[in-house]
């Protein structure tokens, strides 16, 4: 999928990694989960006329995924993307859904992770990296939606990875989520619908089935980070060592 809109005045083209598709489950996609909260409201099918609409419902889909991608960070929420640039260029505008988190940037034509700086060390180092001359780029930095290189890149392919926000870049784009994800975002619409209507129980008692699902998923993804770290925290110096070790 190409992520081609831009926030500043620089509109780079990223194309997400193609990644292994699998089987959908009951909610598929939006329509299946529009399908999920119409049979637990029993209102039957919701259009501009009825209450609450189905324009309304879906906008309570979207903030129920932006709920979920703010509150907690997802294994999930990764996002994988990659853009060819052109010789000389330094200043690549990042996706529409960057949400200002972790960054990994790695230059596939030459095989080198970039070494992620602070904006106020890498104006220390680069203060005018149009001085500089072409090479493969070794350091970045984020300012405000765009990825400054340094030096400026020779040509390459520039593959990115990201924290998403899980704002929509395409309309009710629901596909990365995991399907119990899903179903928890259909509580979340339910809870909006019913306090629309003024059924106070049954919104109380929807919210907290999405609290207590959302708690639950947080506690799963945190010993799934722990897995994936050996058990055991990373010293700095260990990460240090292992970027000097890369080709």
């Amino acid at each position: 999928m190409a992520i081609t809109d831009s926030t500043t005045s620089i509109d780079t083209a990223w194309t997400e990694q193609n990644i292994v598709a699998f089987a959908q489950g009951t909610l598929a996609d939006s329509s299946a989960m529009i399908t999920e909260v119409e049979r637990k409201l029993k209102r039957g099918t919701l259009d501009a006329t009825t209450s609450p609409t189905l324009s309304a419902v879906t906008d309570w889909l979207v903030r129920g995924k932006e709920e979920l991608m703010q509150t907690k960070s997802y294994s999930f929420s990764r996002r994988y993307a990659y853009a060819s640039l052109d010789a000389g260029s330094y200043r690549v505008s990042l996706p529409p859904d960057y949400n200002g988190g972790r960054i990994s940037v790695r230059d596939q034509t030459n095989d080198f992770t970039l070494r992620v700086l602070p904006e106020h060390l890498y104006d220390l180092k680069y203060p005018d990296p149009d001085e500089e001359s072409t090479n493969e780029p070794v350091y970045c930095c984020v300012k405000n939606m765009e990825l400054w290189l340094a030096p400026p890149a020779s040509a390459c392919t520039l593959e990115l990875e990201y924290d998403r926000s899980g704002d929509d870049t395409t309309p009710t784009d629901f596909s990365f989520l995991p399907e119990i994800e899903r179903w928890r975002v259909c509580d979340y619409a339910i809870y909006e619908a019913c306090e629309s209507l003024e059924d106070w129980e049954k919104a109380k008692w929807y919210r907290s089935k999405w609290d207590a699902g959302l708690a639950s998923s947080r506690k799963a993804d945190a010993r799934r980070r722990w897995k994936r770290m050996g058990f055991r925290a990373i010293g700095i110096f260990e990460e240090s060592a292992a970027r000097n070790y890369q080709s």
